[in-house]
């Protein structure tokens, strides 16, 4: 199984770290390669782009931690720790539809994998995302359900940690 469609599965199921840290791939710096699908081409970033970006942390059903960090240029960050204690991420691609209702949000994977999927951001200052029943290919969902994921935003931070091991696009 591809690397992409190992975090596609991470991202739709239980985004356990074990999952990320098994990739098969080399760790190291993030390619420097442009990436095709999914970047911001907005020519000025709205309220909720810049709320947006930023270390957002959120725990699923299985009691898995995880941080997805959002930065500027349409990057994105899944973020955790390893068995081993070390700070690793992928690095994968975002982009934001704001005229929905839900809001949509795509990830790119890879160059040629995305998962497409709705959040909020509440009056709370919290993101629900619905993860749960998202993968590469699939539809996006109409709504959020009682099962999206809530995330609390705990950093403003849009670069990761300098020991981070980064799995690139």
């Amino acid at each position: 199984m591809s690397n992409s469609k190992m975090i596609g599965k991470a991202i739709a199921g239980s985004l356990c770290f074990g999952i990320l840290a098994s990739f098969n791939a080399s760790l190291g710096p993030a390619s420097a390669a442009t990436p095709t699908i999914a970047e911001v081409t907005a020519p000025a970033a709205s309220n909720i782009d810049t709320q947006l970006l930023g270390q957002w942390q959120g725990t699923v059903p299985s009691g898995q931690s995880f941080t997805f960090v959002f930065a500027p240029e349409g990057k994105l960050f899944l973020m955790a720790k390893g068995p081993d204690g070390a700070a690793r991420a992928k690095e994968m691609r975002y982009k934001v539809n704001l005229g929905e209702k839900p809001m949509h949000l795509d990830v790119g994977l890879s160059s040629t994998e995305t998962v497409e999927t709705v959040f909020e951001l509440t009056p709370e200052g919290q993101m629900r995302l619905q993860l749960q029943g998202t993968n590469p290919g699939q539809a996006r969902p109409n709504s959020l359900n009682e099962q999206a994921t809530v995330f609390q935003k705990v950093s403003e931070a849009t670069v990761l940690p300098a020991d981070t091991q980064v799995i690139g696009f």
